[in-house]
């Protein structure tokens, strides 16, 4: 089980990588325009966090070729280990098998149906991400999808990682890993709303009122 942080945003990824045990960091062109900076400073600057971590970045080109270029431009001013995103269509897919012909680490993006994902495995990509929230919101049963791309790569001996991503709430996060998907990669506020509940801060306000009662306002480390 893998956890990614879908974002381009300096100080989230500072906060929410020293909080969780992150995978890596997830990027796209959308994204990366939301931060309104330099392309190639930005993801410098998420490497200097994140070091050894993985670090997803998606080409931009509509054909093979430009996205080829592309990808030996990113690695070029990061490194070999970044994963270069690709959509996943024809141009893509003939993208993604040059690039992994080539040793380069590949994720297959832009996926909504079983059929892209089992495309994007045929040429040994490392991930394949399916949009969650997109596929419901195109009428597609994204659970099950999901659950029939994990079904085929186990049949046929696929080492390619369901890496789901595009989520509205934690509930579809849980349905997506509970379909199959071995890797989220979600906003950092997404991950917090994992965590609040009523229940649990009621459960730690008791706890305190206990302790408080017997020590006051001591903590351990003080007895």
């Amino acid at each position: 089980m893998e956890f990614l942080l879908d974002t381009a945003n300096i100080q989230q990824i500072k906060k929410y990588n020293e909080i969780y045990k992150v995978t890596g960091v997830t990027s796209n062109p959308t994204i990366i325009s939301r931060e309104k900076s330099e392309f190639f400073p930005t993801l410098y600057k998420i490497k200097e966090i994140i070091g050894d971590k993985q670090l997803h970045v998606q080409v931009t080109g509509s054909i093979c070729e430009e996205m080829v270029k592309e990808a030996e431009t990113i690695v070029k001013n990061i490194d070999k280990k970044v994963y270069i995103k690709v959509p996943t269509n024809e141009e893509g897919i003939k993208t993604m098998k040059v690039l992994k012909d080539s040793g380069y680490n590949v994720t297959a993006t832009a996926i909504y149906t079983p059929q892209q994902a089992i495309m994007a495995a045929s040429v040994g990509v490392d991930y394949a991400a399916p949009y969650f929230n997109r596929m419901c919101n195109n009428n597609y049963n994204a659970p099950e999808a999901i659950a029939q791309m994990a079904k085929m790569y186990k049949m046929y001996n696929k080492s390619t990682k369901l890496l789901a991503a595009s989520f509205k709430n934690t509930n579809q996060i849980m349905q997506a890993l509970l379909s199959g998907a071995e890797a989220i990669t979600a906003s950092p506020e997404l991950y917090s709303m994992m965590f609040e509940s009523p229940l649990i801060t009621s459960a730690i306000e008791k706890f305190s009122e206990d302790w408080a009662e017997l020590y006051g306002d001591k903590k351990i480390y003080e007895l």
